[in-house]
């Protein structure tokens, strides 16, 4: 479950860095474009004056009666069609809104990724047990062999019928010395790859043991946490969760 959480934060990660990247290049293609338009209508605008041919012979200059003194009026190109007055940029709203909301999603995602990095395992745990409350595995039989330095611990554990198929159980043995201090520990998968209501399966878990061991516990777990059970060998009914098994080796 952490792998494709993790999994799913990087390629939102990635996504969120793609959308920045190209709502910059879109930013910065619109401003070249609407420079691009703004130099193009003020070259449209700019009619050169034809060049005055020289006259070999010098006459009189001769005023239309129509012409008027004053001089005439330049004209001007402030706000016709093809007017060489600056034209509103395109300010790129829609890019920046973009860009921003690229950038708020790669932080959130930042977040939620140091989070689910930060978060205690007990989590995972916490979660196994509330989808299966009230109907915890059961420990049907128990044996063990020890051989030199070598312990083998074999059973047998069941699904209840009120219970929920489990998928990928491991059993997991504790060695504890005559102190009761920690000595060491392994796990193995049971034989059976899911348990659904009312199954069982086997097990056998081995693992070195020196010869301060004394005694030992069964537990089973997912990868999602510890799952509970309860010792069915000896008494009907026994209290949920997980159950010390102390045996001396022999």
């Amino acid at each position: 479950m952490d792998i494709l959480l993790l999994t799913i934060t990087i390629v939102s990660l990635v996504v969120a860095l793609v959308m920045s990247v190209t709502a910059w290049r879109l930013q910065r293609e619109e401003k070249r474009r609407a420079a691009a338009r703004v130099a193009a209508l003020s070259v449209a605008a700019g009619v050169d004056e034809p060049a005055a041919l020289p006259d070999p012979v010098e006459r009189p200059v001769v005023k239309a009666p129509w012409k008027s003194a004053a001089p005439a009026a330049t004209p001007t190109h402030a706000a016709g069609f093809l007017g060489a007055a600056d034209m509103p940029r395109d300010t790129g709203s829609r890019q920046k809104g973009l860009a921003l909301a690229a950038v708020a999603l790669l932080v959130v995602l930042s977040g939620s990724l140091v989070t689910m990095m930060t978060a205690p395992r007990g989590t995972a745990t916490a979660a196994a047990v509330e989808r299966n409350p009230g109907a915890p595995l059961e420990l049907v039989s128990l044996t063990h062999e020890r051989r030199s330095r070598k312990l083998a611990v074999s059973g047998l554990v069941r699904n209840p019928t009120a219970g929920q198929p489990v998928e990928r159980l491991s059993a997991v043995v504790f060695l504890f010395d005559r102190a009761g201090a920690f000595v060491t520990s392994s796990r193995a998968n049971v034989d059976f790859l899911k348990l659904g209501s009312g199954d069982e399966s086997p097990f056998v878990v081995s693992l070195d043991a020196p010869e301060t061991v004394a005694r030992y516990r069964v537990s089973f777990r997912t990868d999602e946490g510890v799952v509970p059970h309860i010792d069915r060998r000896d008494a009907p009914v026994a209290a949920a969760g997980e159950q010390p098994v102390n045996v001396t080796l022999k």
